[in-house]
């Protein structure tokens, strides 16, 4: 799925008379006759409905349906009840509304459905990726429409930024890899007036975290079973099953509905891993819920390692540098086996940890409303995890505000360091990476004042409230940057977790509840009786250090070949003769190779582009999936 959004303007004819057009291009027009939304989607994909000047589209996965969707029409007094409109439609989704030539849209709270602007010939025009806002100022360009200098070409301080391990912290995050192409950022939506001009309004706040447990179970439940339902219509689904609590949660979940259901894990290399015998043990007992289904326990031996680079530039995404490039082959490899069996969307985990687990942070939020409580907590943590008494005062009373935590963080930036998070952090603590070029060094670190001197808000006044949300969003980035590569495959990659109503509903429980050994985990207690007992109460997984081992004994030769031609060198962003001893030596602390995923995604990012020696030079129009053709909407 991929669309372009234009105001009820007369440029935007210009614009949109040089869009290049197949059969399987869509096109939703304004009241007037405009263009105003312009891409390519699967008829499942789209629900609309418009009764007089009201017209609201969803554009991804949900329940809803158009005359549910006309029912709600009539309720909205204008279009900032949207806000509320949305807790009815379960799903993730872009929501985009007109009433009249006022119109507004905007993605979901995670980055899984990401709006993105760029100014073209006056006006602002909105896209569901950025590549293909890129590839529009180049077409601007040739019509002879004005746009900031050199927009859509490539942005290597972002580039720079994106070195970041574990990731950029969210002002830098928000930044694409395309010059004058910005990301909306969470919570808001992007709104044009009648006239065609351009805001950005925020429309979402986290929710006080007062909800008592039993309360909060209840909530988290309703919201993840909606979530799940919202995606089992399909005759074939198929799932992760790792034997951890969020994906088996998922599939007991959907295995409720009257779908055939698909689950995989993966084996592992490790004798000692465990993942593989929680995950026969939940298929079994899966069994015994539903007669129907298949379970597919993929070898190791029959699929890519870890880090084996992209086979062709549409393994990789044209977005920007893929999160999970470590696993991406492997990934690939698994959308083409379901597809096999008939699935056409594969559910995912990712988002339940993100939300659930337990975290110190929470201890110093709490403090400041319930010392007591707070204090409370802090001691029975410290009995059952190695806490100093220093680091738990921390903890209670320490941290900066946002804007200081940013600067703080410039100066923290060395190459190679990497320092433990505590319970102050607003989000994980970013370290460029042992290869970095100083010049990227600084450049990161005057982008991270810069941000800082701005006085960005965080999501939310509360740390722990901040830093699920931050995390949700980070984690949604990485399932958009999946689902670009598993969609090519007739595969869409879904992460019921991310949905807006199951972040809402995890924000909302206590703090006292989400304290590391505060009591029963909130998911395992809302999973209570649907999942399997000793699910429940398994402890954290292994790490998978011999799948990352292998992974980089077997690429060894191709990852190293990248250090001759560098892409990211070439940009000064890296210094290959720093990188190619940690590619080729034996590596006994995995924690060292933290910050290679994300230099591995710029450079593969840049390679896989058209013409990359080029780095100014404007993306080609972004390649298209088929679609059915579109009908008389």
């Amino acid at each position: 799925m991929d669309f372009l959004v234009f105001p009820d303007h007369p440029v935007t004819d210009r614009l949109t008379a040089r869009l290049p057009r197949t059969s399987a291009t869509r096109t939703i027009a304004h009241l007037s006759g405009r263009p105003w939304i312009v891409g390519h989607w699967r008829r499942e994909e789209l629900v609309t409905a418009r009764v007089g000047p009201r017209c609201v589209v969803l554009l991804g996965t949900t329940s809803a349906t158009p005359d549910a969707l006309a029912r709600l029409l009539p309720r909205l007094r204008g279009l900032d009840d949207l806000a509320e409109l949305r807790h009815e439609l379960p799903g993730s989704y872009f929501l985009l509304a007109c009433m009249g030539a006022e119109v507004r849209a905007q993605g979901s709270l995670s980055a899984v459905r990401r709006l993105h602007r760029t100014e073209l010939g006056g006006l602002t025009v909105l896209g569901s990726r950025p590549q293909d806002l890129a590839a529009l100022a180049h077409t601007a360009a040739a019509a002879g429409l004005p746009g900031a200098p050199r927009t859509g070409t490539v942005d290597e301080e972002a580039l720079a930024a994106h070195l970041l391990a574990p990731g950029a912290p969210l002002p830098l995050a928000l930044r694409t890899c395309w010059r004058a192409v910005h990301a909306v950022p969470p919570g808001h939506c992007a709104a044009h007036d009648p006239a065609g001009r351009y805001r950005e309004v925020r429309w979402w706040h986290p929710p006080e975290p007062d909800l008592p447990l039993p309360d909060a179970v209840e909530a988290v439940r309703e919201a993840l079973s909606a979530a799940v339902h919202a995606r089992t219509p399909r005759a074939t689904l198929s799932a992760d099953l790792s034997g951890c609590l969020d994906s088996t949660s998922l599939c007991f979940l959907a295995a409720r509905d009257d779908t055939e259901l698909i689950t995989t894990t993966w084996e592992g290399r490790d004798p000692a891993d465990d993942d593989p015998l929680w995950s026969a043990h939940s298929a079994y007992r899966l069994s015994q819920v539903r007669q129907e289904g298949r379970h597919l326990s993929l070898p190791y031996t029959d699929a890519p390692t870890w880090y084996t680079p992209p086979a062709q530039p549409a393994h990789t995404d044209p977005a920007g540098p893929l999160a999970a490039v470590r696993d991406a082959a492997r990934l690939l490899h698994q959308a083409r086996l379901v597809a096999r069996l008939g699935s056409r969307m594969h559910l995912t985990g990712i988002g339940g940890d993100e939300l659930f687990a337990p975290r110190p942070v929470a201890l110093n939020s709490l403090a400041r409303g319930d010392f007591r409580e707070a204090l409370r907590l802090a001691r029975r943590a410290r009995r059952l995890a190695p806490w100093t008494l220093r680091a738990t005062v921390r903890t209670l009373l320490g941290g900066r505000c946002y804007p200081r935590w940013l600067a703080a963080g410039a100066d923290r930036i060395v190459p190679g360091a990497r320092r433990r998070p505590d319970g102050t952090d607003w989000e994980d603590v970013p370290a460029m990476p042992p290869w970095a070029h100083p010049d990227a060094v600084a450049t990161v670190r005057r982008l991270l004042r810069e941000a800082a001197a701005a006085a960005p808000e965080p999501l939310d006044p509360l740390r722990a409230q901040h830093e699920v949300a931050a995390a949700a969003v980070r984690a949604g980035e990485r399932v958009r940057g999946i689902d670009a590569l598993t969609s090519a495959h007739g595969v869409v990659y879904e992460a019921p977790f991310l949905d807006d109503a199951v972040i809402e509903a995890a924000l909302a429980v206590r703090l006292a509840d989400r304290v590391p050994g505060g009591g029963e985990p909130v998911l395992a207690a809302a999973m209570r009786g649907l999942v399997p007992g000793p699910v429940l109460g398994r402890g954290s997984r292994r790490a998978h250090s011999a799948e990352l081992h292998a992974g980089l004994r077997r690429n060894r030769r191709a990852l190293t070949a990248l250090c001759e031609d560098s892409r990211l060198a070439a940009l000064g962003l890296i210094r290959p003769e720093a990188l190619r001893p940690v590619l080729t030596s034996l590596q006994p602390d995995t924690g060292a190779l933290r910050p290679l995923d994300p230099t591995l995604a710029a450079e593969f990012w840049l390679r896989a582009r058209p013409a990359a020696p080029d780095h100014d030079a404007a993306p080609a129009p972004a390649a298209r999936i088929s679609a059915p053709a579109a009908e008389g909407d």
